[in-house]
């Protein structure tokens, strides 16, 4: 029987062939590997530009996918215009408010920014190969969860360590792991989870090593003591499991939430946790006031002020200018939601393409759907979405290759299944 045809037409790739050509494939599969893996160590970067070693690594990994001729035309198939519509309107909005603004310095290193993690990494990242795609993911989720083990010894074993700057433990108590900040460390666990819930989900991962790596990353979040990555890998692990629910896995998930809340009734509930947590988390869910809720005060203000230069200044299609807001600030900082930092910077064409981005991997969640792809990879793809949009309201620019590489590899996972669906078997 013929595979079924999909009206997402996928990516075709091309490249030299030859015994040269294979040895820049072999070498470039190695480097972008090693430039995955490091992602996570975000600390690992220039001290006035944001370029660090793992930006480096992949950027020869480009120049060796350049010279071997694999550089894929479309990366992301039908999608691909979307994809660089949705980039153009970002361009636009925010060159075209800097320049008219006077901020031309400034709006260039941004719109470079989001051009390596948009574009850039896209074509490094989204590989033609189901195996590629499948190893990449696997490499990423192993580097957060060493990441992750690796802080949770230093909180109990080393601890704070004063002088040090920010380090993988804050002053407060909080877990920053290797990305230096509690926020980001629970953030970058949400959005990794749905990639490793598809493979035990997939049966890539058996239960004996997947429940260890989602408790480590469970754990992970607990000892940041982060608001916002609770919310985040509730809404991560929630969304997951309403989409690829069956009688079975919810038994599991009985099953495994009553003996956790036994266990954790047995061996001192709450006293267990650490005090940054009952300070900035407990507190504000056991007394109803969100003010508790670290942080929750001057982000808010943070908004109102956004909002209100939105109304003054009567910002549509174009705003203040790359990083202009923080000087109209009374607390001379960034606001923490993407949104309305992307509306009031770079006007509405700016925040319009941005959304953009998500929209092509619902496009990809739906086609999987319509051709009976598989479901835990059709999961991983949606949620993955959910979570990135969710995690904008909590997060000033997201240019940061740590934000953009799980999503992209949970789009590479989609398309490797969409590929297998909708292709005819090449003959062994």
């Amino acid at each position: 029987m013929a595979a079924p045809r999909s009206a997402f037409p996928l990516p075709r790739f091309s490249g030299l062939s030859g015994a040269k050509s294979e040895e820049l494939s072999t070498a470039a599969r190695i480097v972008i590997y090693t430039g995955v893996f490091l992602v996570p160590f975000a600390d690992l970067r220039l001290p006035q530009v944001f370029f660090t070693l793992s930006d480096f690594i992949l950027c020869i990994a480009l120049l060796i996918l350049g010279l071997s001729g694999r550089i894929p035309k479309r990366p992301l198939g039908a999608a691909f215009r979307s994809w660089l519509l949705a980039f153009t309107l970002l361009f636009v909005g925010l060159m075209a408010s800097s320049i008219l603004r006077g901020n031309v310095e400034r709006g260039l290193i941004v719109v470079a920014q989001y051009l390596f993690s948009y574009l850039l990494l896209l074509i490094i990242l989204v590989r033609e190969d189901p195996t590629e795609a499948h190893r990449l993911a696997a490499v990423f989720v192993v580097a957060i969860l060493l990441v992750d083990v690796h802080g949770i010894y230093t909180f109990y074993a080393v601890g704070y360590l004063p002088g040090e700057g920010r380090g993988v433990v804050t002053g407060g108590q909080r877990l920053a792991t290797l990305l230096r900040n509690p926020n980001l460390a629970a953030a970058i666990n949400a959005l990794s989870m749905p990639i490793l819930l598809y493979f035990w989900g997939a049966g890539r991962l058996k239960a004996y090593l997947a429940v260890p790596a989602v408790a480590i990353c469970l754990f992970t979040v607990v000892l940041t003591s982060s608001n916002s990555g609770l919310i985040a890998i509730t809404v991560s692990m929630t969304g997951f499991a309403l989409l690829t629910m069956t009688p079975r896995l919810l038994a599991r998930f009985l099953i495994t939430f009553a003996v956790a809340s036994v266990a954790f009734a047995t061996f001192g509930g709450t006293d267990l946790l650490p005090k940054a947590f009952h300070k900035r988390v407990l507190s504000a869910v056991t007394s109803g006031d969100p003010t508790e809720a670290g942080t929750l005060i001057s982000r808010t203000a943070l908004m109102e002020e956004a909002l209100e230069i939105i109304v003054e200044d009567r910002i549509v299609l174009i705003g203040l200018g790359a990083d202009r807001f923080r000087v109209r600030s009374v607390q001379e900082a960034p606001v923490h939601n993407l949104y309305l930092l992307l509306w009031v910077e770079g006007g509405l064409l700016a925040l319009v393409g941005w959304v953009m981005f998500s929209g092509v991997g619902i496009f990809i969640y739906l086609a999987l759907k319509r051709v009976g792809g598989d479901k835990y990879a059709a999961a991983a793809v949606a949620t993955t979405v959910v979570v990135f949009l969710t995690i904008a309201m909590f997060n000033p620019h997201m240019y940061a290759r740590y934000w953009t590489t799980p999503v992209l590899l949970s789009f590479g996972l989609g398309l490797a299944h969409l590929r297998s669906r909708t292709l005819p078997r090449r003959p062994s």
